[in-house]
């Protein structure tokens, strides 16, 4: 017999019962008057789920009232239906799951019918009534399970000797006294139903008493949700001290038996928690390892390149079933892409025409790639493999990255799909729905940088509503540089004086208020959105010469507005963009930029293409390099708010150069 794990107390076997056992189950979501429940109803179902599949309950014997069935009327005729067909051999248990209404001034509780309207207390069902009603039918034992407040002065506490259902009992069990009690997270159990659940479903003692059960469950449910449920006898009933016992439909051979003939993870995965110490946990675990071999496998040959059959081999080594298959098609993909890179290179060096192939590698990645960022991941992934099959020995970025690619394409829509829902939402201001989005994106993966965005969004959720800018009016006066700006040009610098005051107002009153936001880490897997692409060392990769002379801080040291060929400085025109004079832009090689404007700082993003630079700060667009040196950078980047677009050259000098 199997080792009973914290259930009732151990008997010898399974006796039938003279009696039949009978099952009334109230649920109620669908409210018409009072605030839906999300799981009342799927409460009740699966507690008579349960009952039917394991122990001794037969659905002939089941009787349900659920939403608009459930009536003050509809709920007392059922009582009395129960009255007229129970037998005083037969037992019942009464299963209510929905709202409750404590009444303090007569310390009496209700249940509240689908139909009751909040103003009109004669229209609720108070537990006196629903005593009353029990303690008229005639049974060897009534269980009153309530999933919700219960008034405490009905019942009374006797001391239970040994459980023995010879007697006849009158026990009552709800989740609540006075205080409010949880419905639980939508799609899941309440904390009470859930404490009944899983001790019914994990139980493997031929018999399990109503005395083991309440401990369980008034012990989880203070531990989940700090509620206190309340047990008891019913006051002036029938009760012997008797104990309602949860007799066992079948024991464990019947049980394994029909997992067996299913054979599915599901099954095996329920045989173990129903029987944690059954004798057949260990063949049940090799059967799941076999079952999760085959989808590893059938995945492995939907890919079929190098990286999933090495993946299946380090799993399943040395005894997987299909290792020998895996082995020989891992050793053919490798012989046809060790002939085909010959192949290749052989005609790359007869024809002298590697470079060119390279290029068409780095279009093939960079269409790859760009297909990618638009979360157009089917295309991005043919276009890997057109890649793949042009990769010679020594091109950037290398094979593995490419093959990981396309399993990444293969595996990961989902989580790409949530993640762009989240960057459109933040992008409309929707703080709040990027952030279900962002979490959906976090159950497929934990990325660091998902997380890094929640917490950005919950800062802007708090910064709306709290703070209005006021602009700032700048007086007119004419533009100093290599070029007199012309008259017709005013308009366009009250605008853009205005514009860059309020940029920068707005800087820095967010790092003031909201520090600097982290930078994210890599995670296993790369968002790959901001336009880098990773080397064999995992950097981005971009032309040496300007990637590495842009590395270090610079200092800006002029400010100047492109139009019509000339460049005009701002600093003339405004005392607004003077405060740009002195800050810093630090670039590092991870694809990120110290930025420090007016004494405070804050990490901003930043790729580089050729001579294309791309700061990912509001407003700007891709920008271009204008010159770079060992001691001088000369910047510009498109500026674009409500007011209208300019190109702003920034002109800097390398600090400590």
């Amino acid at each position: 017999m199997a080792t009973q794990r914290g259930a009732g107390r151990e008997q010898e076997d399974i006796i039938p019962k003279v009696g039949k056992n009978y099952l009334l189950l109230i649920g109620i979501d669908a409210y018409q008057h009072w605030q839906p429940l999300s799981n009342a109803v799927k409460d009740a179902r699966e507690f008579q789920d349960v009952l039917l599949r394991q122990y001794q309950f037969e659905q002939a014997n089941v009787f349900t009232l659920f939403n608009d069935a459930a009536t003050e009327s509809n709920i007392y005729t059922a009582l009395r239906d129960m009255k007229a067909r129970l037998q005083p051999q037969d037992s019942l248990i009464v299963y209510y799951s929905g709202h409750g209404h404590y009444d303090t001034d007569f310390d009496e509780g209700y249940w509240i019918p689908v139909n009751a309207k909040p103003s009109d207390e004669s229209s609720y069902i108070s537990n006196a009534n629903i005593v009353k009603r029990i303690n008229a039918l005639e049974t060897q034992h009534t269980l009153l399970i309530v999933d919700s407040c219960f008034s405490g002065s009905l019942v009374v506490q006797k001391r239970n000797a040994i459980p023995d259902e010879r007697f006849r009992s009158r026990r009552i069990l709800a989740s609540g006294r006075h205080e409010t009690v949880s419905d639980g997270r939508e799609g899941e159990n309440s904390p009470f139903a859930a404490g009944v659940l899983t001790y019914l479903r994990r139980n493997t003692s031929p018999k399990l008493d109503t005395t083991s059960l309440i401990k369980y469950v008034k012990d989880y449910v203070f531990g989940k949700a700090k509620q206190h449920p309340v047990d008891g006898r019913i006051q002036n009933s029938a009760d012997e001290g008797g104990e309602f016992v949860f007799h066992l439909k079948r024991d464990e051979e019947a049980v394994w038996q029909e997992v067996s003939r299913t054979h599915t993870v599901a099954e095996y995965r329920n045989y173990l928690a129903g029987f944690p110490d059954g004798k057949y946990v260990a063949l049940a675990n090799r059967k799941i390892n076999e079952l999760d071999e085959d989808n590893i496998w059938q995945q492995a040959k939907i890919n079929d390149n190098e990286l999933s059959f090495e993946d299946y081999i380090s799993r399943f080594t040395p005894g997987g079933k299909y290792l020998t298959e895996a082995q020989d098609r891992l050793r053919k993909l490798r012989a046809e892409r060790e002939v085909r890179q010959r192949a290749q290179a052989e005609k790359a060096d007869r024809d002298n025409q590697r470079a060119q192939l390279q290029k068409q590698y780095a279009d093939a990645v960079n269409t790859a790639e760009s297909l990618y960022k638009e979360r157009k991941l089917e295309a991005a992934r043919e276009q890997y493999r057109v890649a793949l099959g042009m990769y010679l020995p020594g091109f950037a970025p290398n094979q593995q990255y490419i093959e990981e690619q396309l399993n990444f394409c293969q595996n990961n829509i989902a989580f790409l799909g949530h993640y762009e829902n989240g960057k459109a939402a933040m992008q409309q201001g929707n703080f709040r729905l990027a952030i279900e989005y962002y979490q959906e994106a976090l159950k497929v993966n934990n990325n660091a940088k998902v997380e890094a965005l929640i917490v950005h969004c919950r800062q802007q959720m708090q910064q709306q509503g709290k703070a209005g800018g006021q602009q700032t009016k700048t007086q007119q006066r004419p533009l100093v540089n290599q070029q007199k700006a012309p008259s017709k040009m005013r308009p366009i610098w009250w605008m853009l004086a205005g514009a860059a005051g309020l940029f920068v107002l707005f800087v820095v009153y967010s790092i003031i208020v909201y520090g600097t936001p982290e930078e994210p880490t890599d995670s296993a897997y790369s968002l790959v959105d901001d336009g880098t692409t990773p080397n064999d060392d995992g950097q981005t990769y971009a032309p040496p010469a300007t990637a590495e002379l842009l590395l270090g801080p610079w200092e800006v040291s002029g400010v100047y507005i492109l139009q019509d060929g000339n460049a005009y400085d701002a600093t003339q025109e405004s005392d607004v963009f003077k405060l740009w004079i002195g800050s810093v832009y630090d670039f590092y090689d991870n694809g990120t930029v110290a930025f420090t404007l007016a004494g405070v700082g804050s990490n901003l993003y930043y790729t580089l293409e050729g001579n294309n630079l791309f700061v990912q700060a509001e407003g700007y667009g891709q920008g271009v390099i204008d010159y770079i040196d060992e001691n001088e950078l000369v910047f510009t980047l498109p500026y674009t708010s409500w007011m209208g677009s300019y190109n702003i050259q920034f002109r800097t000098v390398r600090v400590g150069g």
